[in-house]
Order: structure tokens, then C-alpha cells, then sequence
């Protein structure tokens, strides 16, 4: 599960170390639309020379940036350099488990930790180390804007806005919780909510870290050209200060993707990957992009290397179909493995159910398991979050289902929303087919295909045949 980056910080001093109590980010991870990023700030925490000879916690700098909305800290570094600053802070906490600043530190680097590994579990860490913190100084505001940002990238979108609304109305200054909020609104379906509380932020902290998101409230609401504007610029403000743009190329080429731009996001997902080698959203981007230009065997092997990261739902997913595709010796097996590891996704957790909820049902109506449960699923998933992607969702499992009518009923309501992605309107174009609305479904099929990279290669091979079946 795709997140934002950092917006101007307001800070609370505890002892020598700077916390600081709001940053942004979006985390996308696993929207309707695909977007799948961890949004990251720039990096705050400086390792140590030799972490191995360190006897104590790593110095922080001043300020210390707290992730907001599902975004994680960017420690520099490797993975063994947070396990090793992990276990130096919780060290730290008990020896004085009233330590306010180890708690709230640790919560930071388990939060990065999982941006680098795809480790829900220690999202779940973080949760309880930012609620520790919070037991110990319940009036601070750092670890509270914490929780809710990482309750945001655990996909409880109703507690992420619950605990940051509790913030800003009691400070409305807390502007890294009110990114939160609108995070949380959007995802909830409440655009005009999130449309409030960005134009709060560009009046009162104009950022890179605001325009990104604005650059996803564009895209929800059709105007994807107007959504790589954004993102573009908030990638160049940040290369212009000398920042770490990583993140900001890898939503850059996202939007560019989504918006039928293969070469330029082909381009953009390089450029993270060699700024963040580790980056799986941008490795499965790029290797959407070679997939689309028909380098099968490249991307393959690029979500290969996403896959060894973490085996997350949509990559694996991914790199079965492309075996199928490719069918070559031994394809037939893996495809198979990948798929098997796609299903096993749910059961290796009830978090891991809830995070990649809508990955899951999709992948089974996508690849022939469709029946009356995963309707079910998809009407749960609905009353929970009434965003365009459950209409969606919901329009897509009645289709596979062959209830034409209520599927058509759905996606009408998901496009009400002005939703333009390339998966809406294919699925709206293949219902459109199946009610013999020939016009409609050309049409909708046709501007499906015209955003190529927004469309995963087995769609674009399913929304391809109905056109064609459609004599166009």
C-alpha cells in the first residue's frame, strides 16, 4: 500500500531533539485507480558512520519530521541501519518507559522500516509505539498527528480522519493532521471535504507536499491532464531546493501513466529507482511501462526484483499475467506460484485482508473466480468507503456476475464523481457491451484504450476483444 510527502512543520521541543507534529503524506496504497505509492518526505534521521560500532541511538536531526497520511520518515540507509536505531530507542523507552521522545522516535523508524519492507506488521508497530507515546504526553500533538497517519496507511481511512479531526479542532494549526484529514476524506468519498481542507493548506501552507495531493484530487475527479501539471511542479520545486525528489518522480510518472503518457512515465519510474533502488511502487511502474511496450521479458524480470523486495498483491499479479503471456518453458508453473502467493495474501493476516481488500477481489473477478461472495465483498467494501473505486468495484463484480442493469447502475455512479481513469472506464464500456449499448461501449472501450499504460495488459487485452467484437 501505496504515501505523501512532508509539508511545512510546526514544532514542539522536548529536551535537546526537535519533533516535528504534522507532515504530510498519501498512500495511496491500493486506490481504485492504482495509485499504490508511499509518499515520503525528505529524509531526517542521519544514520551512523558504522551502525554496527554505535552503543546508542543514532542522532536525530533537528527537526525530526513525523510522516502524516500513510507517508513513512525516509531514514537514509539500509534496513539493518532501523533495526539497529530501532533497537537502540527501545532500549531507550525501557529504561524510562515515560520517554516521550523514544516512543514517538520509534514509532517513526518502524513506520520507515515498512516502507522499505511492505511489512504491515510493523505498521502495526508503529500504531503502538505512536499510542505509547501518546499515553505518556496525551497533550502533545506529534505523536497524535503519528497515529493518525499511520492508522491512514493501515486503511482505517474513518479512524485516520477521526484522530486527525480530533487534532486540527483542537489546533488548527496542525497542519500535517489536516493533510491527514483531507487524505482520509478522499479516500472516504468526501471530495468536498478533502477540497476544503487543500484549499486550507495552499492558503495557509503552500507546499510541494499540498500540490501532490491536489494533483490526486485532479485525478479522482477526471482531470488527469491537470494532475501531472500538478505533480510536475511539485517535483520541480523540490529539485529546485535540492531535495530528495524520489518520491515526487515516482508520482510524477504515475500521474503520467494514468494519463496515457508512456514515455514520459517510463522515464519518471527510471529516475526513482535510481534515486531509491528499493522503491517496489516504482519498480511495478516501470515495469508496466516495459510491458505496454512490449518488453515482456524486461519487465518480467523488473517485477522480479519488486517481488524479491516484498510479494505484494498487485505485483505478483502482475508478473503472472505476464507469464502467462509469455508462456515460455517453466511459465505455466510460476504463473501459477504467483497467482497462488496473490490468494495467500489474505490469509496470512486479517490486516493484510483489510489492507489489500479491494487488490483481492478485483484479482479474483479478474482472473475467473467471480461468484456471489466477492459481490458481498464488494457491497462491505462500499458501505465502508463510499468512494468512486467501491462503485466501482461493486459495478465490476455484479458484471462478472451477469447483472448487467445494477453493474451499469454503479458505474454511473462511480463516474458521477467524474472519475476518467482508464480502469473505470473499461469497466464501464465492457457493462455498457453487455446491455447492448453498442454506442456507449465504442466509445468508453475506445477512451479506455487511448491512456494505453493505464490499463494493466490483461485488461487492455480484454477491453481490445470487446471493441473488436463491437466491429471497431
Amino acid at each position: 500500500m501505496a504515501t505523501l510527502p512532508t509539508l511545512a512543520p510546526r514544532l514542539i521541543r522536548l529536551r535537546s531533539v526537535a519533533i516535528l507534529a504534522a507532515a504530510l503524506a498519501i498512500a495511496v496504497a491500493g486506490t481504485a485507480s492504482s495509485w499504490n505509492l508511499s509518499v515520503l518526505g525528505p529524509a531526517n534521521v542521519r544514520p551512523a558512520a558504522d551502525p554496527a560500532a554505535s552503543t546508542g541511538p543514532v542522532a536525530l536531526e533537528d527537526p525530526v519530521t513525523i510522516p502524516g497520511a500513510g507517508a513513512v520518515l525516509p531514514a537514509p540507509g539500509s534496513v539493518a541501519q532501523l533495526d539497529h536505531n530501532i533497537a537502540a530507542w527501545s532500549r531507550n523507552l525501557a529504561a524510562n518507559p515515560q520517554d516521550f521522545i523514544s516512543a514517538t522516535n520509534l514509532a517513526i523508524l518502524y513506520h520507515a522500516r515498512a516502507r522499505l519492507t511492505a511489512d504491515l506488521a510493523d505498521h502495526q508497530r508503529a500504531l503502538e509505539a505512536a499510542r505509547v507515546a501518546i499515553a505518556i504526553a496525551p497533550d502533545q500533538g506529534a505523536a497524535r498527528a503519528l497515529e493518525a497517519a499511520i492508522l491512514y496507511s493501515l486503511h482505517d481511512f474513518k479512524g485516520a480522519f477521526d484522530a486527525a479531526n480530533r487534532l486540527v479542532s483542537q489546533d488548527p494549526t496542525q497542519y500535517g493532521a489536516l493533510a491527514t484529514r483531507a487524505d482520509a476524506s478522499l479516500e472516504l468519498g468526501n471530495l468536498d471535504g478533502a477540497r476544503a481542507d487543500l484549499a486550507t493548506l495552499v492558503a495557509m501552507a503552500p507546499s510541494p507536499a499540498v500540490d501532490v495531493r491536489r494533483a490526486r484530487l485532479a485525478e479522482v475527479t477526471g482531470d488527469l491532464g491537470g494532475a501531472v501539471t500538478l505533480a510536475r511542479a511539485a517535483r520541480d520545486a523540490v529539485a529546485a531546493d535540492g531535495g530528495d525528489t524520489g518520491f515526487y518522480e515516482y508520482a510524477l510518472a504515475e500521474y503520467e501513466r494514468n494519463a496515457g503518457l508512456a514515455q514520459d512515465a517510463g522515464t519518471g519510474f527510471a529516475t526513482a529507482v535510481k534515486i531509491r533502488a528499493s522503491d517496489i511502487g516504482a519498480l511495478l511502474g516501470l515495469a508496466r511501462i516495459q510491458a505496454f511496450d512490449g518488453n515482456v521479458d524486461v519487465a518480467i524480470a523488473t517485477l522480479g526484483s519488486a517481488t524479491a523486495i516484498a510479494p505484494t498483491p498487485e505485483a505478483e499479479a502482475l508478473l503472472g499475467d505476464l507469464l502467462t503471456s509469455r508462456n515460455a518453458p517453466g511459465d505455466a508453473a510460476a504463473a501459477r506460484a504467483a497467482y497462488g502467493t496473490v490468494r495467500l495474501t489474505r490469509t496470512l493476516s486479517a490486516l493484510a485482508g483489510s489492507v489489500y481488500d479491494r487488490t483481492l477481489v478485483r484479482f479474483e473477478l479478474d482472473h475467473g473466480g467471480a461468484n456471489a461472495a466477492l459481490v458481498d465483498q464488494a457491497r462491505a467494501s462500499l458501505v465502508d468507503r463510499s468512494d468512486f473505486g467501491a462503485h466501482d468495484l461493486l459495478a465490476w463484480a455484479l458484471y462478472r456476475t451477469g447483472a448487467a442493469d445494477e453493474a451499469w447502475a454503479e458505474i454511473t455512479a462511480a463516474m458521477a464523481t467524474g472519475a476518467a481513469d482508464a480502469r473505470t472506464l473499461f469497466h464501464a464500456g465492457a457493462i455498457a457491451a453487455s446491455r447492448s449499448d453498442r454506442a456507449a461501449a465504442a466509445t468508453l472501450l475506445g477512451r479506455a484504450l487511448d491512456l494505453g499504460p493505464g490499463l494493466d495488459p490483461l485488461e487492455r487485452a480484454e477491453a481490445s476483444s470487446l471493441l473488436v467484437g463491437l466491429g471497431r
